[in-house]
C-alpha cells in the first residue's frame, strides 16, 4: 500500500501530469427506478462530493472521484422510562443508507468561459446498510449516553453517466453552480429498509432484494484549488 501511495505522489508531481484540480460539492436527490422503484419507491436524499484533476496537455478530460452518502428511509421515536433509579428521556433512530464510491471521466470543452456543459461517465459501487441507535436526552450521571449498531454492509457494483451543466459564478472562474442529473445501473442485491420502531423500543427492518437503478438529480458548488 505504501507503495501506491509514493507512486501516486511521484505521479501528481510531475510536470507532465496533471496541473489543476476541482472540487465539487452537491445536495442529491436519489429516485428508485425500474424494480428498485417496485421493491423500495422512497427517493433518498443526501451530498455528494466530486474530486477531479485535468491532466496538463489536455483540453476535453478530467478524471476523479466522486463520493456520495445518502439516507433512504428513517424512523423516529421517542421514549421515557426508568434506568438504574432515574426516569430518562430517550430517542430511538433507525435509518437505511447509501454510500457511494465512483471513478469517473469527464468530457467538458475547457475553452467555453459562460456555460460548460459536461459528461461523465462512472463507474464503482454503491454500500447499502442501515443503522439502529439510542440517544438518551436527559442527562443525571456518568452512565452510557447511548448506543448505535449497523448492518453488515452489501456492495453492488454499479456505472451509469451524467449531464450536466457549470456555470462560473466570478470572472476568474474559480468558482461555479453546478446542475447536473446521473442514471446510475445498480447491480441486483439485498438490502434493509422501512424501518420500524415498536412501543417496546425494538426496531425492525424489512429485507429486501433488487437491481438498484437510481437517477440522482443534483445542484451544488464547484470550486478550483
Amino acid at each position: 500500500m505504501k507503495y501506491f501511495v509514493l507512486g501516486v505522489a511521484l505521479l501528481l508531481a510531475s510536470p507532465g501530469f496533471c496541473q489543476k484540480f476541482s472540487l465539487s460539492f452537491d445536495a442529491q436527490l436519489a429516485v428508485p427506478q425500474g424494480d428498485y422503484k417496485d421493491v423500495s419507491p422512497d427517493a433518498g436524499y443526501g451530498l455528494r462530493a466530486d474530486f477531479l484533476f485535468r491532466p496538463k496537455n489536455s483540453k476535453f478530460v478530467k478524471f476523479g472521484v466522486d463520493l456520495g452518502v445518502l439516507e433512504k428511509s428513517r424512523a423516529t421515536q421517542y421514549f421515557s422510562g426508568y434506568a438504574y433509579g432515574f426516569y430518562e428521556d430517550y430517542k430511538v433512530s433507525a435509518t437505511s443508507n447509501i454510500v457511494s464510491l465512483m471513478f469517473l471521466t469527464r468530457i467538458q470543452p475547457d475553452y467555453l468561459h459562460k456555460v460548460k456543459p459536461f459528461v461523465d461517465i462512472s463507474a464503482g459501487w454503491n454500500i447499502f446498510f442501515s443503522t439502529a441507535s439510542v440517544e438518551r436526552l436527559t442527562y443525571y450521571s456518568n452512565y452510557n449516553p447511548g448506543y448505535s449498531n449497523s448492518s453488515k454492509a452489501h456492495w453492488a457494483f454499479s456505472y451509469g453517466a451524467t449531464g450536466g451543466v457549470d456555470i462560473p459564478l466570478n470572472s476568474r472562474d474559480d468558482i461555479g453552480l453546478e446542475l447536473k442529473v446521473a442514471y446510475i445501473i445498480g447491480a441486483y442485491t439485498n438490502y434493509l429498509t422501512d424501518p420500524y420502531i415498536n412501543n417496546n423500543a425494538e426496531v425492525t427492518f424489512s429485507e429486501k432484494n433488487s437491481r438498484t437503478n437510481m437517477l440522482i438529480p443534483q445542484a451544488g458548488i464547484r470550486i478550483k484549488l
